[in-house]
Order: structure tokens, then C-alpha cells, then sequence
């Protein structure tokens, strides 16, 4: 059975409970959230997703995320991401909205970045198959470079985290 989420505007007011499907079809949206840790030397965790996901398996995403849902926030939903995908509890910083629109998904999503005080994670191999520590200047020239590597929504995740950071001009992405 498909799961049903809360299905809103492009000004994130929620109109009506209804599938993904549901929301591409009436042109309304979901909503997601994407996690982006740092460790101590300012490296960004990337996870790579798992060949058997339905949506860009075996590409690079953001270090937890996922859907809003029913009633949740995107402050809890992230939480819960982080905790179900890392078995981590950290504190968390909203970074701002982005948009992803494509063949596969209307989405509205919040990233949220946070430090990570020790690299110790429980990893749920469902969600995660790797991850690897990168400095934003590397991950900038390689989305450049192999755009097709990073799911669809890492790419405004990434931007928003670089914007977030003051970041976004001097790396030219």
C-alpha cells in the first residue's frame, strides 16, 4: 500500500492527504527533509544510497533525509530521519527551503545541517549502503564534473548548505 502524506501548495499549506502520485498529479507537493553533517574538520558526510531504493539508487545524497510525515514537522522529521538512518541525536540548525520538481517528484524540502562530535554511527543498510567524508570544495567540482552521481534533491540540498554556509559564490556552483 502506498503511504499517504500531507499534500500542499507551493506556499507549504497543506490542502489535502494523498500519495506522491496524488500530489503529481493535482500539481501539489510533498515534503521532505534533507541532513547534512559536518565532522570536526568542516567535511561533509555523503551517503550513498542503496542499489535496491526505488528513487536514485546507488547515488550520492545527503547524509539523512526523507519524507514529512502525516502532521509532522519538518524540524521532527528530521530528527527522526536522522536517528532511524544513523542512530544519531544531534542538534540541528534549519537552513531553508528548496524545491524539486522533476519526472520523479514535486517536493517542497527544509535542509538542516549539523556537527558531529564523533564518527560513530548505527547505520541502517536500508536506507544506507556507504558513506564517505568530503569537503565541500571536492563535492562542488565533482557535481560539476559527474552531475549524475548525486540524486536529483542533493543537488539543491548542496546548494542551500553552500548558501547557508556563505559559501555559494566562492565555489562558483
Amino acid at each position: 500500500m502506498d503511504r499517504v502524506y500531507d499534500l500542499v501548495d507551493r506556499r507549504d499549506k497543506v490542502i489535502r492527504r494523498g500519495t506522491k502520485e496524488a500530489a503529481k498529479a493535482s500539481r501539489l507537493f510533498t515534503r521532505s527533509v534533507h541532513i547534512i553533517l559536518e565532522n570536526r574538520s568542516g567535511k561533509i558526510m555523503l551517503c550513498t544510497r542503496p542499489m535496491t531504493k526505488k528513487s536514485y539508487p546507488g547515488m550520492m545524497t545527503s547524509s539523512a533525509g526523507g519524507h514529512v510525515e502525516r502532521g509532522e514537522t519538518y524540524e521532527k522529521a528530521a530528527r527522526r530521519e536522522l536517528f532511524e538512518e544513523l542512530g544519531l541525536k544531534l542538534r540541528l540548525k534549519d537552513a531553508g527551503r528548496f524545491d524539486v520538481v522533476n519526472r520523479r517528484e514535486r517536493a517542497i524540502h527544509r535542509l538542516f545541517v549539523g556537527k558531529l562530535k564523533k564518527e560513530s554511527f548505527l547505520l541502517d543498510v536500508g536506507e544506507v549502503s556507504a558513506y564517505k567524508f568530503l569537503n565541500p570544495e571536492t563535492i562542488a567540482k565533482d557535481i560539476k564534473k559527474h552531475p549524475r552521481r548525486y540524486a536529483a534533491p542533493f543537488h539543491g540540498a548542496f546548494r542551500k548548505y553552500l548558501e547557508h554556509k556563505k559559501l555559494y559564490n566562492t565555489l562558483n556552483v
